[in-house]
């Protein structure tokens, strides 16, 4: 991706689903999702098979306290490889599934 689509990616995974392809594998990248009644956030990452759409491996999983939480957690962590969500971007595609 470059820098803007970057830009446009975090804007909207932030709100929506959105789905990238890097190195031979599909991700879909779950939206921070807000549960009314605990008032707890959520986001999170999952290599997917694009053929069927199921699950093949988790990479982040994460449930905190507000979007701006989520958020530091999806950019931050090294669960791309032992990299960062900004350090594997260049090498993504943003993809419609």
């Amino acid at each position: 991706m470059t820098a803007q689509e970057t830009k446009e990616f975090i804007d909207c995974v932030t709100h929506e689903d959105c789905t990238v392809r890097w190195r031979d594998g599909v991700y879909w990248c779950n939206g921070v999702t807000h549960d009314p009644k605990t008032g707890e956030c959520a986001v999170a990452v999952w290599q997917i098979d694009p053929t069927n759409y199921e699950d093949i491996r988790d990479l982040l999983d994460f449930t905190g306290r507000s979007a701006d939480e989520c958020m530091k957690r999806f950019l931050e962590d090294k669960y791309w490889d032992g990299r960062t969500f900004y350090e594997v971007a260049p090498e993504m595609e943003w993809i419609d599934l």
